[in-house]
């Protein structure tokens, strides 16, 4: 399931990823990032936001959604066909 959640601190104070995130860090907006939960049966709080793939092309298109571009060294703003090819992308890596 892809979701969109902020990190958790432990004891320490340290900013780490929530258990229940399985691969996480992705299309950081702020403190909110998007991730894959566990499918490992563990608890998923249900105040999660869950995202499908017209939902995250819609957050990548609110939020502005930028790519490095290496050849030119700056951050480069993607258009909406670009946008949904790299959600398309992100989808098919990270096979859900």
């Amino acid at each position: 399931m892809i979701v969109e959640y902020k990190m958790h601190v432990n004891k320490r104070g340290n900013l780490i990823t929530p258990f229940f995130i399985d691969d996480g860090g992705h299309f950081l907006d702020g403190n909110k990032r998007v991730g894959i939960t566990v499918s490992d049966g563990s608890y998923i709080p249900s105040t999660l936001v869950e995202l499908n793939r017209a939902a995250l092309i819609t957050r990548l298109t609110n939020i502005g959604y930028t790519e490095w571009d290496p050849e030119n060294h700056v951050e480069v703003a993607l258009n909406a066909e670009e946008i949904e090819a790299a959600v398309d992308t992100w989808i098919r890596i990270h096979d859900v």
